[in-house]
């Protein structure tokens, strides 16, 4: 008898242990929030909010905060701001999520883009001949010493003009003898003129891309020969190198990522082809894939980002602006071995758009209200 009691007991207090854990487990997953989501999942759902959610989520806590900023530095990429020729309105548009914001600059009347880096707009006017970096997001102009531009004429800066070091570079003259390159410092009060032995090709008529990368300008002639200006020693000197030549090619779109150049040229009835600099040996060698980067391409300057958004596809890509019907957008361009779409590319004016970087603290901004 003794034992069956001690059976009874043991197994009901068995009972009364199983119920108090799962009453207990009721009332954690009762408390549980969203704060107590695993890191990964967290990062999954973090990965597929918008840019202002993006920084939104990343005030609820320090776990939070954490996963917002690495996402967010992770995965901005390029905004594409477009310019009217008739009045001062303007559009940015968001390929990530697909998203277009009316804007008005009356300041930049009568100005037309020459370039963009680091979030600023290098604008030029061609009655004035005033040039002014411009922060579309902020506002914010720094004028820059006057200059008399051509139409065609290419202008880069290296880094944004709020750094001692930004310079700015062009080629402002090109004869049968001699090309003339003019760079200033962004606080500077005048241009300084260097003159140098035109050693070109004659049948070049002017340089269609400027980058700036490994602290030198690479500048890409029509033709396809590439010439470096060196700012630290003021001297220009022929790349050893040259790109090979690409029959049927309507244009061309240089940029560059931790310090690699790269070549992209566009046809009118066949597939992009990417060609990329050895810096080594000055050799151009044909790339089947960008490696995961993604290139946002524009005839006045071009952005390179490695996308880590492997669910989006947008990785190994390249993004082109186009017209869609009666609507401005972009497409992405798989560049890789298996991709079998045929691309036709037309060349478009260069001064219609061009990407520029979006502030990662877009909220604070004044122009936050236009933009969310």
């Amino acid at each position: 008898m003794s034992s069956r009691r001690r059976s009874k007991l043991g197994s009901s207090t068995k009972k009364k242990k199983t119920r108090k854990n799962k009453q207990s487990r009721k009332e954690k997953e009762k408390d549980q929030t969203f704060i107590d989501l695993p890191s990964d999942l967290l990062q999954l759902v973090i990965s597929r909010l918008p840019l202002k959610d993006n920084i939104r989520a990343s005030a609820v806590c320090k776990t939070w905060h954490e996963a917002c900023v690495s996402l967010r530095v992770i995965h901005t990429s390029p905004w594409l701001i477009y310019f009217s020729k008739t009045d001062e309105s303007y559009e940015l548009y968001d390929p990530s999520m697909q998203k277009t914001y009316n804007l008005r600059f009356p300041e930049l009347s009568g100005f037309r883009v020459c370039y963009s880096k680091d979030g600023w707009l290098l604008m030029y006017n061609a009655n004035s001949y005033q040039l002014l970096f411009f922060n579309p997001f902020t506002r914010d102009h720094i004028p820059v010493p006057p200059l008399w531009m051509a139409y065609d004429q290419r202008m880069a800066f290296s880094c944004a003009p709020t750094s001692t070091s930004c310079l700015l570079f062009t080629v402002s003259s090109v004869t049968w003898n001699y090309i003339t390159i003019k760079k200033c410092c962004a606080n500077a009060k005048e241009w300084k003129t260097f003159v140098f032995k035109n050693r070109l090709q004659r049948n070049f008529n002017t340089f269609e891309q400027i980058v700036f990368s490994n602290g030198v300008f690479y500048c890409l002639t029509n033709t396809g020969c590439l010439r470096l200006f060196d700012p630290s020693l003021n001297s220009w000197n022929v790349l050893p190198g040259r790109p090979p030549k690409r029959p049927g090619s309507n244009g061309c779109f240089m940029t560059e990522h931790q310090g690699e150049i790269f070549l992209i040229y566009m046809y009118r009835h066949m597939n992009p082809t990417v060609i990329k600099l050895d810096l080594t040996s000055f050799e151009w060698a044909e790339r089947k894939t960008l490696g995961g980067l993604t290139i946002y391409a524009s005839a006045l300057c071009s952005e390179s980002r490695a996308e880590q958004q492997k669910q989006s596809g947008i990785s190994n890509c390249l993004c082109l602006s186009v017209f869609h019907g009666f609507k401005r957008t972009c497409i992405y361009y798989k560049v890789d071995e298996e991709s079998k779409i045929c691309f036709k590319w037309r060349k478009q004016n260069p001064y219609e758009n061009i990407w520029i970087m979006p502030p990662l603290n877009l909220l604070d901004l004044p122009l936050s209200d236009q933009l969310i």
